[in-house]
């Protein structure tokens, strides 16, 4: 299995790099537009059942996988930082640690907690906004800003990258941050407290644990692709 998941990360990382192609799939196809201010043709897919159960074995599911590496191609002058893709399945409960974030010089994974926002849901993140104050979480594609210290500690700022659908997320101040909520121990106090184990909830922010976030960041900062994955066609 491990081999699998790293044979498939390495074809990512050389689709990206080198500009090879990944094998064509006529069950994961161009489909619906990405709306975007960037001028590129469309490129969203639209994914069967039986290809997403599979690629959900490999642990990141193919589709999410495959949007991110073929926006991120299309788009390739935009970001400056290629070596960093980060991808959020927001398909997984909070519990699971649904944050991949992909050295594609290396192949190498990295999987963390991430939060939702607080009216996205409890468990999942079932509801998604670019609405002001609405405190759920966006979603789609992000480019990744520079890192600034604020009340969380170290943070990143984010830009929506499609219109209509996360272009507001800078006004909103949808940024990621560390927090203390994002945690096993945090998992585990909501379970005793309100019979449910989750993580504790954002205003909309993708919060990743406190303790990891400088590294991360440092990592994925200044031009990076980060897409917060929803199982949709955007």
């Amino acid at each position: 299995m491990q081999k699998r998941v790293r044979g498939l990360f390495l074809a990512v990382a050389a689709f990206c790099l080198f500009g090879f192609t990944l094998p064509a799939n006529r069950l994961c196809r161009a489909g619906a537009p990405i709306y975007s201010p960037l001028p590129a043709p469309a490129a969203s897919l639209d994914c069967s059942p039986r290809l997403y159960r599979r690629a959900k074995k490999s642990y990141l599911p193919y589709c999410a996988l495959t949007r991110a590496v073929r926006y991120l191609k299309l788009h390739r002058v935009e970001f400056t930082n290629r070596r960093f893709l980060t991808i959020i399945d927001y398909t997984e409960p909070s519990t699971s640690r649904r944050l991949f974030l992909i050295d594609l010089a290396s192949g190498d994974v990295k999987r963390l907690l991430v939060s939702h926002g607080k009216n996205s849901g409890r468990l999942y993140a079932t509801r998604f906004s670019n609405r002001p104050e609405s405190f759920e979480t966006p979603r789609g594609f992000f480019l990744t800003g520079p890192e600034y210290f604020g009340p969380h500690g170290a943070s990143l700022v984010l830009y929506g990258l499609q219109k209509g659908v996360n272009d507001n997320s800078l006004s909103r101040k949808i940024v990621m941050h560390g927090a203390y909520y994002v945690s096993s121990e945090a998992i585990e106090l909501n379970r005793r407290l309100h019979g449910i184990a989750r993580l504790g909830l954002s205003e909309g922010c993708p919060a990743i644990p406190m303790r990891a976030a400088e590294g991360v960041i440092d990592k994925i900062k200044d031009g990076s692709l980060l897409y917060m994955y929803s199982g949709t066609p955007r």
